[in-house]
């Protein structure tokens, strides 16, 4: 299955050619050889992923969010970019208590007015490659009512300095703006959401534990929970798995359809929730999830941090040991 794209596919390859010179000419100026270093195959295929041409192009018509480290933002960040600091997202936006979830989305809403953005605004996340914080950023905002385009540079920072694209060091000033947030449960799985979906001997709902395997089995322990395992049906899919080159970039669609619809075999039509600990990696499963084409798909907030805090006796059923439950290691290292 592949998730069909439109305008900005379109306008791709209506300009190939003109692009490709373009293109070799800025990689050649830094000693880089292969195009999809700066046009990748993620890119060309999906909506809500862009690469570095069509953002030089487009850099006017977007809002910029960089969610790197403030040293390495003052080094050097995209033309007109502000910082989405990872701090400032993992905030107490949420709580899940025993009355049940409670929100505050005006935090996030405050960050984005900040950086000068408004609910119908196409913005484009970016970090220094493709990886969790960057997919947790577009959630996030998805999370708050975001109405615009919400995509994902694909390489991220360090393909767009090696292409020579227009960079700047200075600091940002906060923008004096406003932003109401409308927050979209479509997007977000409650605990109690979860709960209804699970029983003790399986899901009635797509699980995706996006942690590592040993997390997965409750090998690797944390002091921050009392149960260690994987929600009762859920399957493993390691995050880094979607990605290549350490993070770098997205993989292709071609492996993301063998990763999830072959290997994984799960099912577009039906429910799916992504889950890890904190829900930052099950960001990941749910925007690629969400690129090849599923419609019901939500990220556990809570995640593993939450469940792994309460008792099967009450509902929340949990598996344990090593070999338990379906890993899926289709890309694993």
């Amino acid at each position: 299955m592949r998730h069909d794209t439109t305008g900005r596919r379109q306008f791709l390859l209506a300009t190939g050619a003109a692009t490709a010179t373009t293109v070799a000419g800025c990689l050649g100026s830094v000693g880089l050889e292969e195009p999809d270093h700066y046009s990748t195959p993620a890119a060309a295929a999906y909506e809500a992923v862009v690469d570095s041409q069509w953002l030089e192009d487009n850099l006017e018509a977007v809002k910029l969010l960089d969610i790197r480290d403030e040293e390495d933002f003052l080094t050097g960040h995209i033309e007109g970019a502000h910082r989405l600091p990872d701090t400032e997202l993992m905030r107490d936006h949420y709580a899940e208590t025993d009355e049940g979830y409670e929100a505050s989305p005006e935090v996030i809403a405050d960050i984005a007015a900040e950086a000068g953005i408004e609910r119908g605004d196409d913005v484009v996340v970016y970090g220094e490659g493709s990886n969790l914080w960057e997919t947790y950023a577009i959630y996030t905002l998805r999370a708050i009512g975001h109405e615009g385009t919400v995509a994902l540079l694909d390489g991220g920072y360090t393909v767009w300095e090696a292409a020579d694209a227009p960079i700047e060091t200075d600091e940002v000033a906060a923008v004096d703006g406003h932003y109401e947030p409308e927050l979209n449960m479509d997007v977000i799985a409650t605990r109690a959401h979860v709960a209804d979906r699970v029983h003790e001997d399986g899901a009635d709902a797509q699980l995706v534990d996006n942690r590592t395997p040993e997390e997965y089995w409750g090998l690797d322990e944390s002091d921050r929970v009392s149960r260690h395992g994987h929600i009762t049906g859920a399957i493993n899919v390691n995050f880094p798995q979607n990605l290549v080159d350490g993070g770098a970039r997205l993989r292709s669609p071609e492996d993301l359809e063998q990763l999830w619809l072959e290997d994984a075999g799960l099912d577009p039509d039906q429910e799916t929730i992504t889950y890890c600990t904190t829900a930052v990696r099950g960001s990941v499963g749910w925007f690629i999830l969400g690129l090849l084409g599923w419609d019901d798909l939500r990220n556990y907030e809570g995640s593993w941090h939450d469940w792994g805090t309460l008792s099967s006796a009450d509902g929340y059923h949990y598996t344990s040991g090593e070999g338990s439950g379906t890993i899926i290691d289709t890309f694993a290292e």
